[in-house]
This record gives structure tokens, C-alpha cells and sequence, in this order.
């Protein structure tokens, strides 16, 4: 059996984890444009990874010149969106830099500051055409702000997209090449300090603090954004070991798994994709 079918098959052995789930992969080994896939032109709900894509746009506006990062932007009770973030816990009334709502969309998984930063854009129809017109990702779309009351005729999720289209973002991000390399560090900075670790980064080597610490930096990086809704697990990023880096996106849906902890099946999974493409491509 060759290593790409060893590959599959433990892609196979993953999905049969999550007891009637699916799992979609896509990844990019940069140095050598080796690629994977897995259902990778299925349709998932991203979760909070569309916040990559509402971030990145973000800096886009500001490097145009459309927006400023130190703009203040007053946070009023009637914008608090329940879920991830600490915006919701706060006093009503606050006021934040766009910049400072971008790091909580992507570093604390912000409901509250995501939607604002997607109004600050210009909503849905700006990111949707950047993603489907400038970034050729064809078949991603999001549908609405975050909100957890839906009304009649809402979609039922915030965005949906395939593994390929959001694994191209990220390598996009990986590569400056359809973004700017002065957007691509704003919004990689931010990823680099995701605090949620039970996804891609749990099996490897890793500490995003190291740096901080004054310790030792571990063999792997991980600039990611991970999300999460009933049924669903997903991340997309970058690993990297040294100047090595692999673009993947991991998406998983219909998992029958309720707990919200990181023993979630689909959690799981995500993690064992990660590691498992680790090995593969870095050799480890």
C-alpha cells in the first residue's frame, strides 16, 4: 500500500469514529505542492473558521485604506451575540479599536466582535464576493451574522464551504500571493495565538507562548482557527516545522457527539487528521 492509500485509509478509520459523521480534509504541503484530499469538495458548515476570511477582509480595508484599526467602535447591549468570546460577559457601552475586535474574532472565537468586525466590512455580500470572485472560492458562502435565536426562513448556519476552498485561503495566507504579505501578517499573528488547542495543534508539539516564556521553541507551529456548533468540529491553518509548511483545512459535520469538551468525537478527529498529515508530510 502506497502512503497516500495508507492515508486514506486512516482518513477512513477517522470518519468511522464519528458514528455516522463525515469528515472532509484538504491540505497543501507547500515545498513540494503535494496535496491531499478527503471529501474535499463537500459542502460543511464552517462554524467559526469563516472568521479567517471576515478578519482577513478586515485588513484588506485597512491596507486599501477604507478603514482604520484604530477606529473606535462603541459595543452596545443590543450587539452581544451569545457563545464563544467575552464581549457578551461585559459591561454594555464599551468601546474597542476595529484592530482590538479582530484579535477577538480570531484569538477568543468572539461571536460579538466577529459581527461587528463583518459589519465594518460591509457584511456578508463584501467577503462573500472576495472569496467567490477575487480568492476562487467558488463554493463558500456566509449566510447571515451570527445570531443563536433564528426566525423563520434564516439559514440554519452562519456559513457554509468545502475543505478545498477554505484549505486555498489559508495557503493564500501561507503564500502572500492573491494578499498582500502586510494582511497576511496581521491576520497570521492573530491565528498564532488561538487559544483553543483540543483541534489541530493536540497531538503535536507545540507552544505558541514559547517566545514569551523564554523558552525553547517546540518542533511545530500552529497558525490556525478552529470552530465549533452542534455536530460540527473544524479547523483550517498552518503547520509549520521550520521553514516547512502544510495549508490544511478539517471539517466535520453530523457528528452525533453532544459534549462540548475535547473528548467530542469530532474534536477528536480533527486532532488525528492533524497528526496523521503531520506524519505523513513532515516525516516525523
Amino acid at each position: 500500500m502506497s502512503q497516500e492509500q495508507t492515508l486514506q485509509s486512516t482518513f477512513l478509520d477517522i470518519e468511522e469514529g464519528l458514528k455516522g459523521g463525515t469528515l472532509g480534509v484538504a491540505a497543501t504541503f507547500l515545498p513540494t505542492a503535494e496535496s491531499v484530499f478527503f471529501n474535499a469538495d463537500m459542502e460543511f458548515p464552517t462554524a467559526s473558521v469563516i472568521k479567517i476570511a471576515i478578519v482577513t477582509e478586515v485588513f484588506l480595508q485597512v491596507e486599501s485604506g477604507d478603514l482604520s484599526p484604530k477606529s473606535l467602535i462603541e459595543i452596545p447591549e443590543t450587539a452581544f451575540v451569545p457563545g464563544s468570546g467575552v464581549l457578551a460577559q461585559l459591561t454594555p457601552g464599551l468601546t474597542l479599536p476595529l484592530g482590538d475586535l479582530a484579535t477577538l474574532t480570531i484569538n477568543v472565537s468572539d461571536n460579538t466582535a466577529s459581527n461587528l468586525c463583518l459589519a465594518a466590512v460591509g457584511g456578508p455580500g463584501v467577503v462573500n464576493a472576495r472569496m467567490q470572485n477575487v480568492w476562487g472560492m467558488k463554493n463558500t458562502t456566509i449566510h447571515r451574522p451570527i445570531k443563536f435565536a433564528l426566525e423563520p426562513g434564516d439559514p440554519r448556519y452562519t456559513a457554509t464551504s468545502t475543505p478545498r476552498d477554505m484549505q486555498a485561503l489559508v495557503q493564500h495566507l501561507g503564500e502572500a500571493t492573491l494578499i498582500p504579505q502586510a494582511v497576511c501578517d496581521q491576520v497570521l499573528r492573530r491565528m498564532g495565538y488561538v487559544v483553543d488547542g483540543e483541534l489541530l495543534p493536540r497531538y503535536l508539539d507545540v507552544n505558541p507562548y514559547a517566545a514569551d516564556q523564554r523558552l525553547e521553541a517546540p518542533p511545530f507551529v500552529v497558525r490556525h482557527k478552529g470552530g465549533a456548533v452542534n455536530g460540527v468540529r473544524a479547523d483550517a491553518g498552518l503547520i509549520s516545522r521550520g521553514d516547512e509548511v502544510l495549508a490544511v483545512c478539517v471539517f466535520t459535520k453530523d457528528v452525533p457527539d453532544s459534549r462540548w469538551t475535547s473528548t467530542n468525537l469530532g474534536s477528536e478527529a480533527v486532532a488525528r487528521v492533524g497528526e496523521a498529515l503531520c506524519q505523513h508530510f513532515f516525516k516525523r
